[in-house]
This record gives C-alpha cells, structure tokens and sequence, in this order.
C-alpha cells in the first residue's frame, strides 16, 4: 500500500509541476503579444512647418580639384659683389622696401684709399696730357715753319697720342674703383618685401653671397600641378576658380603658363595662374578647380544637410509621409549654396529642404506639405 502511494504522488507531482510551466508561457505569450500590440499603437509625432522637395537630377560643370601655392612674379637675390665685413643691416625680415632704398653696408675703407689713389693717378695723367698737348702744337707751328724735322713731329706725336691714352685709362681706373666703392652700400633692386635674411652685423661678406632676399607683391601667381590626363584637355587662358582659405576668399583666375613635361614620379605637369594680387601673399594656400567638361548629378539646397557630429545626414520623407534621416556622403558646394550628393540618396525622392530643425527621425509629414 505504501509503495503504491508514493507512486500516485510523484505522479501528481510531475502533472503539477507541468501544468505550472504551461501557464508560465501562456502568460509569457501573452504579454509580449500585449507589448507589440501596444508599441505598433503608439501614435508617430507630426511635423509641421517643413519644406519637401524632391531631388531630381541637376546638370553642372565636371571640375578638377587640385591644390597649389601663391608665388611672387618676381624674386631677387640680393648678394655681395665685394669682399668685406658687414657694417650694418638696415633691415628686417617682413619689412617692405622701395626700390633704391639703402639695405647693407660693408666696409669700405680700403676701396676709399683705392679711389683716392685713382683720382690722383688721373690727375697727373690729366697734366701729363695737358703738357704734351702744349708741345704738340708747339711743334705744329714749327713743322709748318720748316723748322724741324717730319721725324722729331712724328715722336711728338706720338708721346701727345701716349698721354692721351694713358689719362683714359686713369679715368677708366678712378671710375671702376668708383664702381666698387659703390657695391659697399648694397640697395634694393626692386620695390617689395624682405622674407629672407642671411647676415647680420659684424659678419665677413663674400662675392656671390646671398645676403637678403626681396619679394615683389605686386605679381603674383599660383603655381599648381595637374595630373597628365589633362594635357590635351587644359588650355592658356582658360578661366579656374581658386579659394585662398587663409583670406576665406574666391577668385577667378586664368591659366597663364602650361608646362607640359610630366614628373615620372608623380604623373603631374605643372601650370601657373594668374591672379588678382589685392589682399594676396606670396606663400598662401590655394584650391583650385578646372572645369573639365559637363556632368548630372543630385545637388540639395545647403540647408537639407544635416550635420550630427562628423557624419552628414539628410531627412527623407516617404511616400506615406515618414521621414528617415539618412546619412549621405556630400561632395562640391556649387556657388548657389546648393551641394552635391555623391551617395546616400536616388533622384526623385523627397527630402526635407527647409525647417529640418524641426524634423524628426520617424516623424510624419502633414499630407498637404507633400508633392
């Protein structure tokens, strides 16, 4: 009887204990069913107050984007041509300079006492010639006379030719010592800037030494390199736009030179630019697009873009009226604020191009704002 018993209880046990599971996933089932039904009821925000367009595709200017630099039309060197100690630097790197204006001296005390012995070796030659002259038309009137020789005339001649030559050629030496005097006080050969300064005081120059280096701002051009694809397709005097991003300003500039050999290392060739110079500086930063032709493709008003960080997104509105934020990826600003969208988004879907700080993500759109 005993064993019987216990045999009746393990079984009762094991349809209890069933039972109490199948209740347990009943009201599981239940609730999560409970939990979807509620989530797909919850109603979706409205917005309101947005502008929907749809983006169709634009045709623009296929442009070359390369970068280059702002350089000077024209650059001197500015060296020595005499050997000395430097005296004195008037200027400074970033000065402006006028041409002729006094920028270095060196010592000139040797070539003082050189010119000073030149002006008194012209000068006796200068006597010299003034006393043979005397004689020379002295014996001029003599020979005329018969009262002398045609041979004593012809070596006065000659002596008045030697001292002629010999006075022309002190003043030759008087002048070239004059000359070298003058490289003591080193000038400026053009109007511009100082970006380059390679003495100071005290230190020996050498013939041929670069001492200062002189910018004109006055011409100016940037100088670029584009790839060897372009060589037939790029011409002199083709208009290009070029940013200064340092200045935060747009120009439009004109290919001026094309040198059409090709790096072999970097399958470039290199052109130049013309520019306005107002405002520039030789050194700057440039971008540069070259239209190279025409080409379709989808460009949203500036404003449709919506930045979250470092990504780039943009509210797409359904044909039910959801909007979406999407990310895209973003390309050219064209000069009428719109932007060019190079993925991320398919022509003639709608978008939100205005209010998007009143969009939503899951959002619906009010009906009579749709297209």
């Amino acid at each position: 009887m005993k064993k019987n018993s216990i045999c009746l209880y393990d079984k009762s046990g094991e349809i209890l204990n069933t039972l109490l599971v199948l209740l347990c996933l009943a009201s599981f089932i239940m609730g999560g069913c409970q939990g979807a039904s509620t989530t797909a009821e919850r109603p979706r925000p409205t917005v309101t107050d947005v502008k929907v367009t749809t983006v169709v595709l634009s045709k623009v200017d296929e442009t070359y984007e390369t970068t280059g630099t702002v350089k000077s039309e024209q650059v001197s060197n500015v060296a020595s041509r005499i050997m000395g100690v430097v005296t004195a630097v008037h200027v400074r790197e970033g000065d402006r300079v006028k041409a002729g204006q006094l920028l270095t001296t060196i010592d000139n005390r040797e070539l003082l006492q050189k010119v000073k012995g030149a002006a008194m070796a012209m000068e006796t030659a200068n006597s010299n010639k003034a006393m043979t002259e005397i004689t020379w038309r002295r014996y001029r009137q003599l020979y005329a006379e018969k009262a002398v020789s045609q041979q004593e005339m012809d070596q006065v001649e000659t002596q008045k030719k030697m001292a002629d030559s010999e006075y022309e050629r002190a003043k030759a030496a008087y002048e070239e010592t004059g000359i070298y005097e003058a490289y003591a006080k080193i000038k400026a050969p053009v109007t511009g800037i100082i970006t380059s300064k390679k003495i100071d005081g005290g230190s020996m120059a050498v013939p041929g030494q670069l001492l200062l280096t002189i910018e004109s701002d006055k011409a100016l051009y940037v100088e670029a390199f584009a790839e060897e694809t372009l060589t037939r397709r790029l011409s002199k005097g083709m208009t290009v736009d070029v940013a200064i991003e340092a200045t935060n300003r747009q120009l439009r500039g004109s290919i001026r030179d094309i040198i059409p050999v090709v790096d072999p290392q970097s399958r470039t060739f290199l052109i130049k630019i013309a520019l306005p110079t107002a405002g520039l500086k030789s050194g700057l930063y440039a971008r540069i697009r070259i239209p190279v032709g025409k080409k379709e493709t989808l460009l949203v008003p500036e404003g449709s873009v919506v930045s979250k960080g470092q990504l780039s997104g943009i509210y797409v509105v359904a044909p039910n009226g959801v909007m979406t934020y999407r990310l895209v990826k973003t390309g050219r600003t064209y000069p009428d604020r719109r932007i060019e969208i190079l993925s991320g988004l398919a022509q003639n879907e709608q978008i939100v191009s205005e209010g998007t700080q009143r969009a939503v993500d899951g959002g619906v759109v009010q009906k009579n704002q749709l297209k």
